[in-house]
């Protein structure tokens, strides 16, 4: 549009089409096809305020396939579920980046995403180790992200990213009647916050802290289980050699600092209250990697 101004528009047409053989059941029971297709048009816009600083935002629609095990037929009558929809969004973003200092650079950005059809996942008791889905009827997410990267110091780098969501149903009542209207999407936090401290000197020896943490989140749609937030810290140290052609670099590094229980994963809708799958404790590795280089 203009030096200052630059519009983007995009159209894209998905035409998919899945189809399964079943050759491991003798009446081919798990067959089945799927033929589904879409148009998603976007808009973005880029504005150069000036001083390093650019104001940007988009509006976009995108539609998502469940994936052939995602389309299991959960009452075991075989082939794909009927009744599963692709998941259909259109999100809204407003952001603003650039540099505030020399070596620091910054990005903000509020987004609001409509979603129509959410795959959720969910277990039964007859097969409580697999994961079938549904489609809630509509759903909300909103939030806010910021990150900031600086380098202070010569080799010495400070990374913080930190986002704040809220991601709800909207209107959403499951094949047995339960409505869940209004609860929170299980499996996403409000906030995540992950900070990253790295240094390298220009002998070879460099280290590496970061830091995550995770805030409280539900397991169910019905927001009855919760999953305890925490904070996981790992290290890193090594040295980075060159011996003729050969680059050396050994290092040790402890993940889990502060032996932290913490969950790793979280089995959304699990059948029986098995929510939870608990990250490893403390642990200490090392090595040493050896490249060759080829260049004269």
């Amino acid at each position: 549009v203009s030096e200052l101004l630059k519009v983007t528009l995009g159209l894209r047409y998905d035409d998919i089409e899945f189809e399964v053989a079943d050759a491991f059941l003798t009446d081919g029971n798990d067959s089945g096809t799927r033929s589904i297709d879409d148009v998603s048009p976007s808009v973005g816009f880029l504005y150069d305020v000036g001083a390093r600083h650019a104001l940007y935002g988009s509006i976009a629609t995108a539609f998502e396939t469940p994936t052939t095990t995602e389309f299991a037929n959960p009452d075991g009558s075989g082939g794909f579920n009927p009744s599963l929809e692709p998941q259909k969004s259109t999100s809204y973003e407003l952001g603003l980046r650039g540099g505030l200092f020399e070596n620091t650079r910054y990005e903000l950005a509020v987004f609001k995403i409509d979603v129509d059809d959410e795959l959720i996942p969910f277990e039964i008791a007859s097969s409580p180790d697999r994961e079938f889905f549904a489609n809630a009827g509509k759903s909300e997410r909103r939030g806010i992200e910021l990150s900031v990267s600086a380098e202070p110091l010569p080799g010495l780098n400070l990374a913080l990213a930190y986002t704040w969501s809220r991601f709800e149903f909207e209107t959403f009542v499951d094949g047995n009647g339960n409505d869940f209207s209004g609860n929170t999407t299980p499996g996403i936090p409000d906030t995540f916050l992950h900070a990253d401290v790295s240094y390298a000197h220009e002998s070879g020896f460099f280290a590496a802290v970061d830091a995550l943490y995770t805030d409280d989140l539900f397991a169910d749609n019905a927001n009855s289980a919760m999953v305890s937030g925490a904070t996981v810290a790992n290290v890193r140290i090594g040295l980075k050699k060159s011996v003729g052609k050969l680059d050396i670099e050994p290092f040790i590094g402890i993940t889990n600092i502060f032996d932290t229980d913490y969950t790793a994963n979280v089995r959304i809708n699990a059948f029986g209250g098995r929510y939870f799958e608990p990250g490893p404790a403390r642990s200490v590795y090392g090595g040493v990697s050896v490249r060759f280089s080829y260049a004269d």
